[in-house]
């Protein structure tokens, strides 16, 4: 009874150390992005036709190849609970009854004069620093075992609600309103962080480490990714 009673306690303050460190994590990478212009609306809302069209092409990529990061995820699953939560995020993409989030994201582009739906046959704006953005994930799943990739995948999923809160306010300062702007409520509402949790934490009693690498690994190149964009975008 006294080693259970210890245990517990031990793994009570693992659990509210890993809250506290997701916290902090937010937090930081909160800090870090404001500091980013294309995150400072007082500044994309004067964007040139040029510029916007820009944007939108290449966010377009950022955005838009997360199915290979899941595919390959996926064949990594050690078992049918994880694939089924990968499904269900792949299934969650197709919108059910109503668009899928592809077309949504094609309404934001014609909301503000774009039609780009041919951007993912021809890649003419898949710009080599986006491409390296979504190579380096693949990598990492390649080079790691799955207690990793599924940290990885988690805070992947954790930004979700953090950058979109941030692009929802960029595409209204661009021009896009009413349903122009439904892909971006979407992930903003997004709970697919909370389906990972209970694995995420997991993993966390069991080696917190992994999970400390995999939020660093993501929190960097995601704000490495937004400067060059940030920068793509501000240089036309």
């Amino acid at each position: 009874m006294e080693k259970y009673l210890i245990d517990t306690v031990d793994k009570e303050q693992l659990l509210i150390d890993f809250n506290v460190f997701i916290k902090k994590w937010d937090q930081k990478y909160i800090e870090s992005v404001s500091e980013i212009d294309i995150f400072d609306f007082t500044k994309t809302s004067k964007f040139t036709t040029n510029q916007k069209e820009y944007l939108v092409r290449a966010l377009y990529h950022i955005r838009g190849h997360f199915h290979k990061f899941l595919w390959c995820l996926g064949n990594y699953a050690p078992h049918k609970e994880a694939k089924e939560a990968i499904l269900d995020n792949i299934k969650e993409e197709f919108g059910g009854n109503g668009l899928s989030h592809e077309q949504h994201y094609f309404k934001f582009c014609k909301s503000i004069g774009f039609e780009i739906a041919d951007e993912f046959v021809t890649e003419n704006t898949y710009d080599s620093f986006i491409r390296e953005f979504n190579r380096c994930h693949l990598q990492w799943l390649n080079n790691h075992n799955w207690e990793s990739n599924w940290s990885v995948f988690s805070a992947y999923e954790r930004l979700d609600n953090i950058d979109y809160s941030n692009l929802l306010v960029l595409a209204k300062s661009i021009g896009a309103k009413d349903a122009g702007l439904i892909f971006f409520v979407i992930h903003n509402k997004a709970d697919h962080f909370d389906k990972t949790c209970e694995d995420l934490q997991k993993i966390w009693l069991k080696d917190k480490d992994l999970v400390i690498e995999g939020f660093t690994f993501i929190a960097q190149t995601q704000i490495k990714m937004w400067q060059l964009f940030s920068d793509a975008v501000c240089s036309r």
